[in-house]
């Protein structure tokens, strides 16, 4: 059996116009489409920071053909009561054709990873509404806990 396996890398430079055409998609499928305004130069200042701060993660994963077909950001933070760690996803987006496939659990995998090697005691991930079933077999297949229901009020 041959098993499925996503191509993908860190973050470079010439990912910028990608991730700022993804994130702008990303952003209209959102319910703060109508309410909030895409910033693309918070967007290039946090892909940059991506880039050079050790406590940020950002990768890309790809098709066959080395297309990109979705991204995952997070970071690592600092408990408030300690110096231990824990490490939280940001953002993850599988573009529309790709769903549904192991692209999203693949993405997460690399994410737990790297979140080990940086020495972090757990992980966060808060899927948005809209995702939160899809989600929910993910975290099933990563043994994930789910702990908590998030809520909340818009202002």
């Amino acid at each position: 059996s041959s098993r499925v396996c996503m191509r993908w890398r860190f973050f470079e430079p010439n990912d910028l116009n990608w991730i700022l055409r993804t994130t702008r998609d990303m952003f209209n499928e959102s319910e703060w489409k109508d309410e909030l305004e895409y910033n693309t130069e918070k967007v290039t200042n946090y892909f940059f920071s991506a880039l050079s701060n050790p406590n940020l993660f950002g990768i890309i994963g790809m098709d066959k053909e080395k297309k990109p077909i979705g991204f995952l950001t997070g970071m690592i933070m600092e408990y408030t009561f300690s110096s231990s760690t824990y490490a939280r996803e940001m953002d993850l987006y599988v573009i529309p054709s790709k769903r549904g496939g192991v692209t999203g659990v693949q993405l997460m995998k690399k994410f737990i990873d790297w979140s080990k090697s940086k020495g972090a005691k757990e992980i966060y991930f808060e899927p948005s509404r809209g995702v939160k079933k899809d989600f929910d077999a993910m975290g099933k297949r990563l043994n994930m806990d789910n702990i908590s229901t998030v809520y909340r009020r818009k202002l």
